[in-house]
């Protein structure tokens, strides 16, 4: 029967992974099977950058770690390799940046949902930083403007908050650094 055959993807490794083009797509790697999506919007990017040059400016003047923007990978294991938006990596735990990847949990991650893959970002890979211990994950809306700050308790995440207009953002993996989400947002 024709019509109950599925299609098989290979599944492949990281070093193969890192062979795919470069052609403007990211493309991540979990347990071997690769999701690949398109440039993000300019709303995403322009909160993104907002949010980079928040956090790096912070994080550099007070020498706390290193930030970084996708794409950079963040390699989990041989199967499983993703791209956050944003990632930080406190001053104590350098040695998992590598010159093309780091290679373990950042302390930090940060989505920022794009319409065609929010469930990507909020149910898979929730999941994924979740199981490699990632200690804080943040999903940025941009429809919504707002932030969802979710903290590891055992082998999950706990909502922590949501953050929207006026409301300050801060976390104890930057201390002293703290926005108005609604900046985010802004032009």
């Amino acid at each position: 029967m024709i019509d109950a055959m599925k299609a098989v993807q290979p599944r492949l490794t990281y070093p193969e992974l890192r062979l795919m083009p470069d052609d403007g797509k990211r493309y991540e790697l979990i347990d071997g099977e690769v999701f690949v999506t398109p440039s993000p919007s300019e709303k995403h990017q322009r909160v993104l950058g907002n949010l980079f040059l928040s956090i790096s400016n912070h994080v550099k003047t007070k020498n706390r770690g290193r930030v970084y923007i996708a794409p950079f990978d963040v390699v989990f294991g041989e199967k499983t390799a993703l791209q956050p938006d944003l990632l930080f990596v406190s001053t104590g735990r350098l040695g998992i940046i590598g010159p093309e990847y780091v290679l373990g949990a950042p302390d930090l991650v940060v989505e920022v949902l794009s319409p065609y893959r929010q469930s990507y970002d909020r149910v898979t890979k929730l999941e994924q930083y979740a199981l490699h211990g990632v200690t804080e994950y943040w999903v940025v809306d941009p429809i919504a403007e707002s932030v969802e700050i979710y903290t590891l308790a055992g082998s999950g995440y706990e909502l922590k908050g949501a953050f929207a207009g006026e409301e300050i953002l801060q976390s104890p993996l930057l201390p002293g650094w703290e926005i108005p989400a609604g900046n985010l947002f802004s032009l």
